[in-house]
């Protein structure tokens, strides 16, 4: 079911609103969405993620805060884009038969604009308008801004074009995206679409050692405080998740309620009986000397207490190490079965250091669990 309306409209202050773009962990760093009624940039290299990123802000704004969006393509077609993310559960073509989204491709021919010389948005602002208008959509997209001005050599048509279009935007009170690629030392190829648009993101893409990552820097952001750090972002089957690692703040709340180990002998070595809930315990040793034993106790006795636990395994597969702790007496495969032990298993080689994070951070937002194993986190230190 959509969200009220009135919970589409974020406050950074008394007279800035914003629009929340419904992307996991993306609000949180522009501290409340994209600038409500105001255009915002992405830009970055080929296969970075910016038409997935745009079509997520419109999905996500039907689904959950109903307003209605218009995708503009000018690379693909409906039923391409449609087909692309299908692997990502979203249904283009059911939200286009319900009119909550419309889709259309316009094709701009490059030799006529070199031809003539000359150049007009006007004939883009009319059929812009109508769409905007035939479902009384709130989010535009356009997608990508490069093909519009792809034979236009006149930077100062291409500037003026440029104003006029985002003027536009502003002017059917639509909170756009408009997409970029970037150029050899600029944001963008022309160089100049970031000193127009109120809100840029930049996306990039980077393989380093053979491993790739992808991080998010908010440019610039008029009127508004935001995050400024590289922030990773990971893109899976449930879409675009970005972690804002650097602003993770340490103001959680702490309890003096205590939690035992699962092992009774080593309770007893602490003045408290055991751990404080919501602490962090290292337990550091060489090869065999049974850090995942203790580790499994933990995760034994949270489950007996009818706790949820979650365990991160970069070393060695679930099933190997159910089969193994059944040696020691310990019975894993009952707990998986009830639902409350769950097992994440993944290569360290995988992801860089930061998609590991990303990863971690969902994978605990969706289980929720009251206790949660890393084994070994040196593993992932080495891949830091």
């Amino acid at each position: 079911m959509p969200k009220k309306k009135a919970t589409a409209e974020v406050a950074n202050n008394l007279t800035f609103l914003k629009t929340p773009t419904g992307i996991n962990g993306l609000d949180e760093i522009t501290l409340g969405g994209f600038p409500k009624g105001r255009p915002t940039l992405i830009c970055g290299g080929a296969g970075c993620g910016k038409t997935l990123f745009s079509l997520e802000f419109l999905v996500k704004g039907i689904e959950e805060y109903n307003e209605p969006g218009v995708f503009i393509a000018f690379e693909e077609k409906a039923d391409e884009l449609a087909l692309n993310v299908t692997s990502l559960g979203f249904d283009l073509k059911k939200l286009q038969d319900e009119k909550k989204l419309r889709i259309d491709y316009i094709h701009v021919d490059k030799s006529e604009i070199q031809e003539t010389g000359e150049y007009d948005l006007q004939g883009l602002f009319i059929r812009l308008g109508y769409a905007i208008d035939s479902i009384g959509a709130k989010r535009v997209v356009l997608d990508t801004v490069e093909n519009l001005f792809s034979g236009l050599t006149n930077e100062g048509i291409l500037r003026a074009e440029l104003r006029r279009l985002f003027q536009f935007l502003k002017d059917k009170g639509v909170t756009a995206i408009v997409t970029g690629e970037s150029g050899e030392k600029t944001l963008t190829r022309q160089g100049l679409e970031e000193y127009v648009s109120d809100c840029v993101i930049l996306l990039d893409h980077r393989v380093v050692n053979q491993i790739s990552t992808r991080r998010l820097r908010i440019v610039k952001y008029r009127g508004s405080l935001h995050g400024t750090n590289e922030y990773p972002f990971l893109i899976d089957g449930d879409g675009i998740s970005v972690l804002p690692v650097t602003s993770l703040k340490l103001d959680k709340p702490v309890s003096k309620d205590i939690i035992n180990s699962g092992i009774p002998s080593l309770d007893k070595m602490f003045p408290t009986g055991g751990f404080y809930k919501g602490s962090s315990i290292l337990t550091s040793g060489t090869a065999g000397t049974g850090k995942t034993s203790i580790a499994v106790s933990f995760a034994d006795a949270a489950c007996k207490r009818g706790e949820k636990c979650l365990y991160f395994a970069f070393e060695e597969s679930p099933a190997q190490i159910i089969r193994n702790m059944k040696s020691i007496g310990i019975d894993l495969q009952k707990h998986v079965d009830k639902g409350l032990l769950k097992f994440y298993a993944s290569r360290p080689t995988m992801y860089g250091l930061e998609m590991h994070l990303v990863a971690i951070h969902k994978a605990i937002q969706q289980f929720k669990p009251n206790v949660v194993v890393l084994d070994p986190i040196t593993n992932l230190i080495t891949i830091g």
